[in-house]
C-alpha cells in the first residue's frame, strides 16, 4: 500500500464522519427551525388580523361619540370592514355608551349607568361584553338608538366591568366598542402543541 492510500483513508473515513453528524444535527434541529418559521408566519399573520380589528373598533367608538344611532354604526362598520371581520358569518359587535347620571333625587344619581347597549353580527362568535348589567339585554329599547328604559331609576342599570377611574364627573359619558371576530390558522403550528387563539378580540373607549 503507498503512503498516499494510507492518507486518503483516513481522511476519507473523517469526511464520511462529519458527513453524518451534519445530518444528524440537521434532523435534530429540524423540528425547532419548523417551529420558529411556523411561529413567526403566524404571529405577522395574527398582528395583522389584530390591527385590522382595533382599527374598526376605535372607529365604531368614534362613531357613536359623533351622536351617530347605533344602527347606523354598525352599518357605517359593515361598509368599512375587511377580512378577517365579517359580521354575516365571522364577527360581532357591541355598542355601549355609558352615563355618569346627574338626575338629582334619582335612584342612580352620581351611579355609571348603560344607557344603551346592543350586539350585531354573527350570534355563533364566542365572547361577551366586559361591561354589564343586572338589568340585561331586555333592557333596551328597538333601534336605531337601543336606550335603556328607566335610565334614572332603574338600578338594575349600574355598570360593572368599567376601567377605574373612567367615569368620574356628573353627566359624563364614556362610549364603547368591542368587537370579537374568529381567527383562521395559516399553518399547521396547532400540530406542535402551540396554542394559537381562534378569536381575536379589541374594545375602544372614547
Amino acid at each position: 500500500m503507498t503512503p498516499q492510500l494510507q492518507v486518503r483513508r483516513p481522511f476519507r473515513r473523517r469526511l464520511a464522519s462529519a458527513t453524518g453528524q451534519s445530518v444528524m444535527e440537521m434532523a435534530m434541529l429540524l423540528p425547532f427551525l419548523t417551529v420558529v418559521a411556523l411561529g413567526v408566519v403566524e404571529l405577522s399573520y395574527g398582528l395583522l388580523d389584530q390591527h385590522i380589528v382595533t382599527r374598526l373598533t376605535r372607529e365604531g367608538a368614534n362613531l357613536i361619540s359623533r351622536d351617530t344611532t347605533l344602527d347606523d354604526a354598525y352599518q357605517a362598520l359593515v361598509g368599512m370592514s375587511a377580512l378577517p371581520v365579517d359580521f354575516n358569518t365571522r364577527s360581532k359587535v357591541i355598542f355601549s355608551v355609558v352615563l355618569h347620571d346627574a338626575t338629582t333625587g334619582a335612584s342612580n344619581y352620581d351611579k355609571n349607568i348603560l344607557y344603551q347597549q346592543f350586539q350585531y353580527g354573527s350570534s355563533g362568535v364566542p365572547g361577551s361584553s366586559s361591561l354589564s348589567c343586572a338589568a340585561g339585554a331586555s333592557a333596551f329599547g328597538p333601534g336605531p338608538e337601543h336606550l335603556a328604559a328607566n335610565a334614572d331609576n332603574n338600578t338594575a342599570l349600574q355598570v360593572v366591568g368599567l376601567p377605574p377611574g373612567a367615569l368620574t364627573s356628573l353627566g359624563s359619558w364614556l362610549y364603547v366598542t368591542e368587537i370579537f371576530t374568529k381567527h383562521d390558522l395559516l399553518t399547521p403550528i396547532n400540530s406542535f402543541g402551540i396554542t394559537v387563539p381562534s378569536t381575536l378580540y379589541s374594545i375602544a373607549y372614547f
